[in-house]
């Protein structure tokens, strides 16, 4: 396991790991997919492409149950209590994914796909953590609020992707598929480090 220091779950630390990790195979699924410059997948590499995706699947998973008791274990350890309580994420992200599908669909007219319910919970378990590390005295609050605005600038460019995916032409449409998914493993690889260095 991680070691973290006694306050901060290494779980939080193996989660985002594993965000990292399930953001890169579904990324090589997207690229053997989806890619319009390779030919159709077919035999040997249909079969791993397929492996890529549930990979990523069961990395999910992990990824939610990881920070997930991460979170209950710093709130339970944490010095100072939570500035907001954990639920409040849960049904933050709830009350988001449900108006953008709204927007989403009624406004911009964009079919709704599984990315959008994967980018809200994604922003909704990194606003919990950095809330969660922030109320334990593990990390400053001006590192976490500028953490929570890279989070926001992330988000909104994951949307943006989503928003123009359908509306460009197969090559920039890729691109757009693809470019949430290199920045999200990117930016959980820098969380894993952040917190395991706290």
């Amino acid at each position: 396991m991680v070691e973290t220091s006694a306050a901060i779950p290494g779980s939080l630390v193996w989660g985002h790991a594993c965000l990292a990790a399930c953001a890169a195979l579904y990324l090589a699924w997207w690229w053997t997919f989806f890619n319009p410059s390779l030919p159709k997948a077919t035999g040997a590499l249909y079969a791993t492409g397929v492996g890529f995706i549930v990979g990523a699947v069961i990395l999910g998973i992990a990824v939610v149950a990881l920070i997930v008791a991460g979170l209950a274990g710093l709130g339970a350890g944490g010095r100072g209590g939570l500035p907001v309580p954990v639920w409040a994420f849960a049904v933050g992200g709830i009350c988001a994914y449900f108006a953008l599908v709204f927007a989403t669909t009624r406004i911009f007219g964009r079919p709704v796909t599984t990315e959008l319910l994967l980018f809200v919970l994604w922003a909704a378990l990194e606003f919990a953590v950095l809330n969660a590390l922030a109320g334990s005295g593990a990390l400053a609050a001006a590192a976490a609020v500028g953490l929570a605005a890279a989070v926001v600038a992330v988000f909104v460019g994951c949307l943006a992707c989503y928003l123009l995916y359908f509306r460009l032409q197969p090559l920039p449409s890729f691109v757009a598929g693809a470019l949430p998914l290199l920045v999200v493993g990117v930016f959980a690889a820098i969380m894993a480090v952040v917190i395991a260095r706290l």
